[in-house]
C-alpha cells in the first residue's frame, strides 16, 4: 500500500545521487509551506499491480495520495522508475518512464509479461503548486489478481449479517378443533447461547396482528423474549407488522384506513413500550407488511401501503422515538419489485430511510442469485437515470431452495405442526451422488451458495443481510425449514436438540469477522470465477472473504494491503464438515499483497483480527468468538 516520502530502496543508490542533483534545493526534506495534497512531506505512492487469467500482461497503477488519504491532482508523474525482481527475486534492469500520464486519475504502466508474485519496486516524481516543488515518492508491490481499493467505499456504514428471529420460540400454536396440540420448543437455553455467540447484525422479527387479539398473551410475552434475546445477542433488529388487516376486498379506501390506522397504533405503541418500559436498544428500523407485492389489495392500491407507513411515522413521532428508528419499505420479491420501486421513489421517498429485498434460488441454479442482484441494481440505475431517489437497500430474507419434484414424484416433508401428517416440502431437497436426498438447509452446498450471496450483496453495494431464518420454530401450521439451526422434536438421549448446520458455522464465520458499522471498500481486478470482498471496522481492522464460486480449489491473491499487516486465516469447510478451521498467519511483507489457498467448496475468511482463543477449534463452543480493537467481544413462506 502507501509508502513513506523519501525513503528510498537501496537497491537505488546511483538513483538517489542523480535525482538529488537533478532537484532544485530545498526540494528535498523542505519545510511544507501548505497544508492537504501540495503539502509534499505528507504524500505517499500508492501502488498496486494487477494480472488476470485473461490479461496478456501485468500492469502498474500508481497514484500520489496525501495522508489523509486524498489523491493529489497533478496531471502526471514527471518520471517513474520500475525495477521488476527477477527469477528468485534478484532485480532485473530498471525500466524509466518520462511524462507518465495520469489525467484519467492514475498512472497505468504495462509491464508485459510477467507473473504472479512478481515483486515490483517503483520511484516516482512528481511536481505540482507555485512555486513548483518536486517530490520523489516510493512504492513496492507484486503482481497480484485483485486489489483493495481503501480510498472507494461500497458500503459506508453495514448493517452486518444476521438472521431471522422466530418470535414464537417460547411459545406455540395450537389447534385443537383439528388435534394439532403443539408444545412450544424445548431447551431454549441450548439455542440461545447459539444466537448469542454470533456476532449478529440485521435481524427480522415479525410481530403478528393477532398479537393483539384477546386470549393470546403467549404471543405477546414470546415476542418480548424475542426481542430481549435479540437485545443480548446485540443484534440489529427490524421489527416487521408482519401482516396488515384487511377483513373483506370490498372495502373501500376509507373502512381500509381505519383498520391500517389501528394496526399502526399498535405497532409504534408495542415499540414504544419495548424502548421507553423495558430498555430494549437495538430496534433500529421497521417495516410495513411481509412481501407486499404479494398482497393483491395493496397491488391494487399503493396509496393503502403508504397511508400506512404515514400513521406508522406519525406515531412514531407522537412518542418521540421516530428520530431513532428508520423506517424501511418493501420486503420485494422479483415478480411485483418494479411498481413498488417506483411507487416508493415518487411518493414515500420522504417518509421512507431505506429499502428491502427478498431472493430465494434453486441450487442447482446459482446463477439466479447474481441475476437478481445485478436486476435490483440495474433497476436502481434506471430510477436514478430519470431523477428519482433511491434509498439504502437490505436482504432481510434469503436462502437456498432444493428439489421439490425427484423422478416425476413431488416429495413430501412430515409437518411436526399438522401431527406429522406429509405435506409438499417447503425448501426442498439436494440430491447426493447416490441418488439419495437430503433436505438442502443441511448441506454445505446450501451454506457455500449463501456465502457467495453475502460477498456478491455487499460488493454489489446493499448494506445488511438477514437470513431466512435462524432456529426452527412455529410461525403457523405450515413447515418449511431453511433454519441455520435445526430442531429435534423427540431427541435421543444425548443428542443435541438444536442441531448445527453448516450454513450456521458459515454465517457465524462471516458475522464475527465483520460486524455493524463496518465499511464495504472496493476493489480492483477479476480473476475467472474467483471472489474477493474487503470490509474495514471503524479502528482500522481488516477482513478480506475469498472463494472460487465454481467450488474449485483457488489460490486467491490481493494486493494493496498495508504493508507488514499480520492476518488470521479462516476456512469454512476445508476439510469438509461444514465447520470452520485455522488456517494459519499470513503476512502482507514489505509488498503489502498476500496469497491464500481455499480448498474445494470451501471459502475463507482473511482479518487482522484476533481471536481470544486458539485452541478452540474456531467451532461453536465455550470460547466466546472473536475480539476486535472497537468491539471486544464475541456476542455473549415465501415465493421468490
Amino acid at each position: 500500500m502507501s509508502k513513506p516520502i523519501f525513503t528510498l530502496r537501496k537497491a537505488f543508490p546511483w538513483l538517489l545521487a542523480l535525482l538529488l542533483a537533478a532537484l532544485p534545493l530545498g526540494a528535498v526534506g523542505a519545510a511544507p509551506q501548505h497544508a492537504g495534497p501540495q503539502n509534499w512531506g505528507q504524500l505517499t505512492l500508492d501502488t498496486y499491480a494487477l494480472r488476470g487469467p485473461q490479461d496478456q500482461t501485468a500492469k502498474l497503477y500508481l497514484n500520489a495520495v496525501a495522508r489523509d488519504a486524498s489523491e493529489t491532482s497533478q496531471e502526471q508523474f514527471e518520471k517513474v522508475w520500475v525495477e521488476v525482481s527477477g527469477p528468485k527475486g534478484w532485480p532485473h534492469n530498471t525500466t524509466t518512464y518520462s511524462n507518465v500520464d495520469t489525467s484519467n486519475g492514475q498512472a497505468v504502466i504495462d509491464l508485459g509479461d510477467v507473473s504472479l508474485a512478481t515483486v515490483v519496486s517503483v520511484q516516482a516524481e512528481v511536481s505540482s503548486g507555485q512555486p513548483m516543488r518536486r517530490a520523489i515518492l516510493q512504492g513496492q508491490t507484486a503482481v497480484t489478481e485483485f486489489a483493495v481499493n481503501s480510498r472507494q467505499v461500497v458500503v459506508p456504514d453495514f448493517e452486518g449479517y444476521g438472521a431471522q428471529m422466530n418470535e414464537d420460540l417460547y411459545t406455540s400454536i395450537s389447534n385443537p378443533a383439528k388435534g394439532w396440540n403443539n408444545a412450544p420448543p424445548a431447551d431454549t437455553a441450548n439455542v440461545e447461547a447459539k444466537v448469542k455467540s454470533v456476532r449478529l447484525g440485521l435481524s427480522r422479527v415479525f410481530l403478528s396482528k393477532n398479537n393483539f387479539l384477546a386470549g393470546n398473551q403467549n404471543l405477546v410475552d414470546s415476542f418480548n423474549q424475542t426481542i430481549e434475546l435479540a437485545q443480548a445477542a446485540g443484534a440489529r433488529v427490524n421489527i416487521t407488522f408482519q401482516s396488515l388487516t384487511h377483513p373483506s376486498n370490498s372495502l373501500t379506501t376509507a373502512q381500509a384506513e381505519v383498520y391500517l390506522d389501528t394496526d399502526m397504533q399498535d405497532f409504534a405503541a408495542t415499540v414504544n413500550d419495548l424502548v421507553k418500559n423495558h430498555g430494549i436498544t437495538v430496534i433500529k428500523e421497521l417495516t410495513v407488511q411481509n412481501e407486499p407485492d404479494s398482497v393483491a389489495y395493496i397491488t391494487g392500491n399503493m396509496a393503502l401501503y403508504e397511508y400506512a407507513y404515514r400513521q406508522l411515522d406519525f406515531y412514531l413521532k407522537q412518542d418521540r422515538i421516530r428520530n431513532q428508528i428508520k423506517l424501511v419499505g418493501g420486503d420485494l420479491v422479483l415478480n411485483g419489485q418494479t411498481p413498488f420501486f417506483l411507487y416508493m421513489a415518487q411518493h414515500m421517498d420522504d417518509v421512507l430511510d431505506g429499502w428491502s429485498e427478498h431472493i430465494y434460488w434453486n441450487y442447482y441454479d446459482s446463477e439466479y442469485m447474481t441475476s437478481r442482484l445485478d436486476g435490483i441494481t440495474a433497476e436502481m440505475a434506471t430510477l436514478k437515470s430519470e431523477g428519482y431517489n433511491t434509498k439504502p437497500l437490505s436482504i432481510t430474507e434469503y436462502g437456498v431452495r432444493g428439489y421439490k419434484t425427484y423422478n416425476g414424484v413431488a416429495l413430501k416433508d412430515e409437518d411436526p405442526y399438522e401431527n406429522n401428517t406429509l405435506v409438499a416440502t417447503g425448501a426442498g431437497d439436494y440430491v447426493n451422488p447416490d441418488a439419495t436426498l437430503t433436505p438442502i438447509s443441511q448441506t454445505n452446498i446450501a451454506a457455500f451458495q449463501q456465502a457467495q450471496f453475502n460477498m456478491e450483496g455487499v460488493n454489489d453495494g446493499f448494506i445488511g443481510f438477514s437470513k431466512w431464518d435462524f432456529y426452527r420454530a412455529q410461525y403457523d401450521f405450515g413447515y418449511q425449514d431453511y433454519s441455520l439451526i435445526g430442531y429435534v422434536f423427540d431427541p435421543a438421549p444425548g443428542q443435541d436438540q438444536w442441531p448445527l448446520r453448516p450454513s450456521y458455522y458459515m454465517e457465524r464465520l462471516m458475522a464475527n469477522t465483520t460486524g455493524q458499522h463496518w465499511q464495504v471498500l472496493g476493489q480492483n481486478g477479476t480473476s475467472g470465477a474467483k471472489l474477493i470482498t474487503p470490509f474495514r471496522s471503524p479502528t482500522g481492522d481488516l477482513t478480506l472473504f475469498a472463494l472460487s464460486s465454481d467450488g474449485a480449489a483457488a489460490s486467491v491473491s490481493v494486493g494493496d494491503l498495508p504493508a507488514g499487516a499480520e492476518f488470521n486465516v479462516l476456512l469454512w469447510n476445508a476439510d469438509g464438515s461444514g465447520q470452520v478451521t485455522y488456517g494459519g498467519r499470513v503476512n502482507a511483507g514489505r509488498s503489502g499483497t498476500i496469497a491464500v489457498s481455499i480448498p474445494a467448496g470451501s471459502f475463507a475468511a482473511v482479518t487482522t483480527m484476533e481471536n481470544r482463543d486458539h485452541n478452540c477449534g474456531f467451532r461453536f463452543g465455550p470460547c466466546g468468538g472473536w475480539s476486535s480493537r472497537d468491539q471486544g467481544r464475541g456476542n455473549p413462506g415465501h415465493g421468490h
